[in-house]
């Protein structure tokens, strides 16, 4: 993973990006969630990816941390509290239309995850609606698919390009041209 990051990565620092570039990660042993804004963007982006019992934490500045999305999977407050008066959210989803229970430990605990995940996104749009404007472009739904089930992956990103592509053109018709791309396909 470090060597595929390093390989892609075009700066060195990430006070160096482009564009602002903040990482959420997860501090292992608070819980918190850490806005990184300074520093390795190659270890930032390394910890952000760090999902717990696939990849090991990441350790910076004396601290090890995980992928961000361990506690805040979309950091809303964090874009408020750095001055973002409007926030773009691609939220992930869930399987909201499943026919039986997920089979076996690991889908489950990904169907609890990525409900906790969306129940907390829930709570932020509220709570930061009246603060920013938001822009929260809806998940697919249904989805009949577990989480831990890659095989239809390529029909749920063609599927999402597309209605991502029409409600961004039927609501923001301006912003909505930069969607008439065609989508990345990774193998």
């Amino acid at each position: 993973m470090r060597r595929l990051i390093a390989d892609n990565l075009r700066f060195e620092h990430l006070e160096d990006a482009p564009v602002p570039l903040h990482v959420i990660v997860t501090d292992v042993l608070t819980g918190d969630d850490v806005c990184l804004s300074t520093g390795s963007a190659l270890d930032a982006v390394l910890a952000s990816a760090a999902i717990p019992a696939v990849f090991p934490p990441v350790h910076i500045d004396g601290r090890d941390y995980v992928d961000g999305g361990v506690v805040n999977n979309t950091p809303i407050s964090h874009a408020v509290s750095l001055g973002a008066d409007t926030v773009w959210v691609l939220s992930t989803g869930y399987a909201c239309a499943l026919t039986e229970p997920p089979r076996g430990a690991l889908g489950m605990a990904l169907h609890a995850l990525t409900l906790t995940v969306n129940q907390r996104l829930a709570i932020d749009v509220k709570r930061y609606e009246p603060t920013v404007e938001l822009r929260v472009v809806p998940p697919l739904c249904p989805i009949r698919t577990s989480p831990s089930d890659f095989s239809r992956g390529s029909d749920l990103i063609d599927c999402a390009h597309t209605t991502t592509r029409d409600w961004l053109t039927s609501r923001h018709p301006t912003t909505g041209q930069a969607a008439l791309l065609e989508p990345h396909h990774h193998q």
